[in-house]
């Protein structure tokens, strides 16, 4: 059987699979088409030697990169990561055959019997087995009655536990896989509604309609659905607040099916530390009308309605909070925002603004001129640097969109390799603590909004019920 290679390119939602040497470009010709800009039209072959799968750079303007070095040539390994160009699309190989090969002849349970108790020696017979044998031999010369029933229960024996083993260690690897595969397929047509999201947006900005891009979504939104139900990240047995947890991270701009293990139980952590804030600021928010206010102004610029947390975060949801005094200026209002920014987005400063005290006349204490200036204010970071990432856009909130920047384009800007993970991952020890407690602050904060009563808070959802998976 000839080897088989399985390609999964990022942002598509299909495992490609071939047998036979084959093509990669821009080129709709090829067999592997990857629409890139960086991509030449013939950017690489798959080359197949015996069961040996080669890469073959095919003179490509940009370049192929392996583990980050340029290569004209190389071997493929059991799991290849390639990226085409500086910063372009990632590809990823598996060979199964390289996965799942064991020693050079697979032995049944009759084979593994024969080899110690048959007549005939085995080939290539080792000093352990020699030794089975012989003291076999000898016994069976002082009893062969005894021995041939023995052999006989052995022979079933051996039989049974080597095929429980194989079975239950095939299924279990192959479940892995299967798990894994899933999981990476499910965070492609994640990430691949999320650059049609973007892709919207701009659209939108320059008065331009698709509906095309918009039905692309709702069956790429079907079949991620389907993936999730077949990982079972929603069954049945699933923790209620695991549930929450999950589907509250999925709406601000992050799979389910790739979170990294941990985040769970780092969210029920700040959870946990909600208790008395979370009630005394929603209990003032309700009395005020906040919630349905400022989810309104939010839906109204295509942003998460879970975006309403970071005012709770930020203030408390209290109109009249005033923050401490910094370089930029005395922060206020709802959003707490800086004079610089308030001003930016159109709000009107009050003759007080540097100092720590209350201002009517200053509109960042007015709770719907502030929550439109704030709502533009994210969307410009969710649409840009943040490529949809909901947790991206809290951490610039906090840390400042001009110290994140740096950081946040050392990643490749798609949305498939810029998010919160990834930043954590690359550049977790320039991160500042304050700014990674504020994150997880504001995703707890709306894992509660989801459900109040789940976690103790005799309150309704202040948005509503959370929509479902």
């Amino acid at each position: 059987m000839p080897s088989e290679l399985h390609v999964f390119v990022a942002g598509s939602p299909e495992i490609l699979r071939f047998t036979d040497t084959v093509r990669l470009g821009r080129d709709p010709r090829n067999a592997i088409v990857v629409d890139h800009e960086v991509v030449s039209s013939e950017h690489l072959e798959l080359q197949l030697e015996g069961d040996v799968w080669t890469l073959v750079d095919l003179n490509s303007t940009n370049g192929t990169f392996v583990e980050g070095t340029r290569v004209a040539r190389a071997r493929l390994d059991a799991f290849t990561k390639v990226r085409l160009g500086p910063g372009g699309p990632q590809i990823e190989f598996t060979v199964p055959g390289k996965l799942e090969r064991g020693s050079t002849r697979e032995l049944v349970a009759e084979d593994i019997a024969d080899r110690y108790f048959a007549a005939d020696e085995p080939e290539g017979m080792s000093t352990r087995t020699a030794m089975i044998r012989a003291a076999f031999q000898q016994n069976r010369q002082q009893d062969t009655t005894s021995w041939i029933k023995r052999l006989r229960t052995l022979r079933v024996v051996i039989a049974v536990l080597v095929l429980v083993a194989a079975g239950a260690g095939g299924v279990a690897a192959w479940q892995a896989r299967r798990v894994a595969a899933l999981r990476v397929v499910a965070g492609g047509v994640f990430n691949t509604m999320k650059a049609i999201e973007l892709d919207v947006r701009r659209l939108q900005a320059t008065a331009v309609a698709d509906s095309g891009l918009a039905a692309r979504r709702e069956r790429l939104e079907r079949q991620y659905e389907d993936l999730l139900k077949t990982l079972g990240i929603y069954s049945d047995r699933t923790p209620a607040d695991v549930q929450l947890i999950y589907r509250t991270v999925h709406r601000l701009g992050e799979s389910e099916a790739t979170v990294p293990q941990g985040v769970v139980d780092e969210v029920r952590k700040y959870i946990k530390q909600w208790r008395g804030d979370w009630e005394a600021g929603l209990t003032r928010a309700r009395a005020a009308g906040l919630g349905p206010e400022v989810s309104e102004v939010l839906r109204q610029h295509h942003l998460p309605r879970e975006f309403f947390y970071i005012a709770l975060q930020e203030s408390k949801l209290d109109t009249r909070a005033i923050g401490p005094s910094t370089r930029s200026g005395v922060p206020k209002g709802l959003w707490q925002l800086i004079p610089s920014t308030a001003q930016a987005y159109g709000l009107r400063l009050g003759a007080l603004q540097g100092e720590r005290v209350f201002d009517p006349s200053d509109e960042r204490h007015d709770p719907g001129k502030s929550t439109a200036a704030a709502a533009r204010y994210l969307a410009d970071l969710y649409t840009t640097d943040a490529q949809a990432s909901g947790l991206l856009v809290m951490a610039s909130y906090n840390m400042g969109e001009t110290r994140l920047r740096s950081l946040l384009r050392s990643l490749p800007a798609s949305p498939a390799e810029r998010n919160f993970w990834d930043l954590l991952e690359k550049h977790r020890d320039r991160i500042p603590v304050e700014t990674y407690n504020y994150v997880f602050r504001v995703v707890a904060a709306a894992v509660i909004g989801a459900n109040p009563r789940l976690f103790g808070f005799d309150l309704e959802p202040p948005l509503g019920e959370l929509p479902g998976p």
